[in-house]
């Protein structure tokens, strides 16, 4: 008999890609992805493909720079994800992002993606794998990298899914795409 949970959701954490500074007159909220974030998020998006990593559901910031990450990994998809987007994943903290991994109670869905915004995708990513610090220390400890892609399983769903008690299952970085 295996020790390890079962998995009842898959969370695939994603930082935007790397987006250009903000020009004059521009607002931080639409910063575009620059030559770097395109072809940070294009290595994702092959990670992705050859992994055969397709999540039911993606949240995805309003923010341009997400949304652009986000066009361009389903450019690689099927398609067959459903999106939804949120103003919160832009302007609430890590508890937003918390409440959306909590509020999937859908059997059908087997997995989510959250395309977001840093401090507060490392900061899920810490209060998911809260009970594991050794994994969350491991895999993060020298940041969450743009393009940076974590994958955990919790074993639960709902309010139990964010209680700290996620696995890991593994990181990829646009460093190793």
């Amino acid at each position: 008999m295996s020790s390890t949970p079962p998995t009842a959701l898959r969370v695939f954490l994603v930082r935007h890609a790397h987006a250009a500074w903000a020009m004059p007159g521009v607002r931080d909220f639409d910063r575009p992805l620059d030559e770097r974030g395109r072809e940070e998020a294009a290595r994702l998006a092959a990670s992705l493909t050859v992994n055969g990593f397709e999540p039911d559901l993606v949240f995805c910031s309003n923010a341009r720079r997400c949304t652009e990450t986000l066009a361009i990994l389903a450019a690689r998809g099927n398609g067959k994800s459903d999106v939804a987007y949120s103003d919160a994943l832009y302007a609430a903290g890590t508890k937003a992002y918390l409440d959306l991994i909590a509020s999937v109670h859908d059997q059908t869905i087997g997995s989510i993606m959250i395309i977001g915004h840093n401090p507060m995708i490392e900061e899920t990513a810490h209060a998911l794998l809260k009970h594991d610090p050794a994994a969350y220390e491991d895999a993060l400890g020298a940041g969450f990298h743009t393009a940076g892609l974590l994958i955990v399983d919790c074993p639960a769903r709902g309010k139990a899914a964010i209680k700290g008690h996620a696995v890991f299952v593994g990181l990829l970085s646009p460093v190793d795409s």
